[in-house]
């Protein structure tokens, strides 16, 4: 019945009458479980107005129920104003929604900009934000962009880890740049001892490349290291190698 609480809700506004912190971010939560997210955000304005204090706990789930739809992205966005101090030092929670959104509704230039924003104010971005916005640019198809802010994120301390890897070769991979993919796969091998099945999928899938001799040496050093790939791939691998031995007998 969140049609009805919200009507309640609605009176209560009007009059200028609201329970005790603890009840307003429940009111808040409630309404953001009910999917009205925009409505709980007038709840939350209105106690802003009042110089009331809403609930952190109740705060962050607004964010993120804000974050779910593109036409309220602005909204969440503009909260994290309300953040300072050594709440705003504290607030990577939220701060990692908005990024998360921006990236989902591919405003990747957005969410570089919050990402430099948290950088010279705070919260202190983590691997997590910065995963988020590299995998938004490598979708994008803009790599150079990408390996910038992992670059960015190298400067700061952070390590990339394999997550960081694979998104940014599945670029390159989609693109049909394996000889990039290749030299990030080497970097990633340094770094990190033990890669994932993920990683070597990302580039066997690589069908514009039509590099089965690659995909063929990955898959040995695979199995050498104990890790396997789906049968799909597997038969692709060997599907695009007797397609090129077709095309050699024909040819000859």
């Amino acid at each position: 019945m969140f049609g009805w609480a919200w009507s309640v809700c609605e009176k209560m506004l009007d009059e200028g009458s609201l329970p005790e912190n603890k009840k307003v971010g429940k009111m808040i939560s409630w309404l953001c479980k009910g999917r009205k997210a925009k409505d709980a955000h007038s709840v939350y304005l209105f106690v802003k107005e009042k110089n009331q204090i809403t609930p952190r706990s109740s705060v962050n789930f607004l964010i993120n129920s804000l974050c779910r739809e593109d036409e309220t992205m602005k909204l969440a966005l503009e909260m994290l104003d309300d953040f300072s101090g050594e709440a705003r030092k504290y607030a990577i929670k939220p701060f990692s929604t908005v990024i998360h959104g921006l990236c989902r509704m591919k405003d990747v230039n957005g969410a570089k900009q919050l990402l430099s924003k948290m950088i010279a104010e705070d919260p202190p971005p983590g691997n997590a934000v910065f995963n988020s916005v590299i995998s938004g640019y490598s979708k994008a198809g803009d790599l150079g962009e990408a390996i910038q802010i992992k670059k960015l994120m190298e400067s700061r301390g952070l390590k990339p880890d394999v997550y960081t890897y694979t998104v940014i070769m599945s670029g390159y991979t989609n693109g049909g740049q394996m000889e990039e993919a290749c030299k990030l796969l080497s970097e990633a091998k340094k770094k990190h001892s033990k890669l994932t099945p993920v990683t070597y999928h990302t580039l066997t899938l690589c069908l514009k490349a039509l590099d089965w001799e690659t995909a063929e040496k990955l898959l040995e050093e695979m199995k050498e290291k104990g890790l396997h790939l789906n049968g799909i791939t597997k038969g692709l691998i060997r599907a695009v190698k007797e397609m090129e031995e077709e095309e050699l007998v024909l040819g000859s």
